[in-house]
């Protein structure tokens, strides 16, 4: 496990819980996240992680973003302005069965045919989605930029912060 984890804000609560429903049933399936930014989240991109060296992924929702109510390990990255057709239809053949409610306008691999710079090129693959049964203040998560809490002031979803969570 990696020394640091990903906090992502403001996830639909529904997407979070199509990924904990199929994996209560099936364990090991890994399924997809695909967090709006202009960039690629760069400490995956550089150091993809995998089943064998995960990320600790922290998420809140969009109804509760001041909240830590889901966890799950990322255990893989990749571009969708990089991936080939094939790549491309067995992750929306994916999405579509098991996460039918993902993705913009019926494209389960929404933004991805754009340029760089497009609100959505990253895709994390996820395993082990737990919905917290005790949730906890984002203010408990520090940033690894500068050792401050995350800001419990928060009044819109969107963004992500690299972080260690103080225990």
């Amino acid at each position: 496990m990696s020394d640091w984890a990903l906090f992502i804000n403001g996830i639909y609560r529904s997407v979070l819980d199509e990924i904990l429903f199929t994996q209560s049933q099936q364990p090991e399936m890994t399924l997809f996240l695909q967090p709006y930014g202009g960039g690629a989240i760069v400490r995956l991109r550089d150091n993809v992680p995998s089943p064998e060296s995960p990320v600790m992924l922290y998420a809140s929702t969009t109804a509760r973003l001041d909240t830590v109510s889901y966890a799950a390990d990322i255990v893989g990255w990749e571009n969708k302005l990089t991936m080939t057709e094939a790549r491309r239809q067995e992750v929306s053949d994916a999405l579509n069965r098991f996460q039918p409610g993902e993705g913009e306008d019926g494209n389960p691999l929404y933004n991805a045919s754009q340029t760089p710079g497009s609100p959505s090129l990253n895709l994390l693959h996820v395993h082990r989605m737990v919905k917290l049964d005790a949730p906890f203040s984002v203010a408990e998560l520090t940033k690894i930029s500068d050792g401050k809490p995350l800001s419990t002031n928060r009044s819109r979803s969107g963004g992500y912060s690299y972080v260690r969570r103080m225990i």
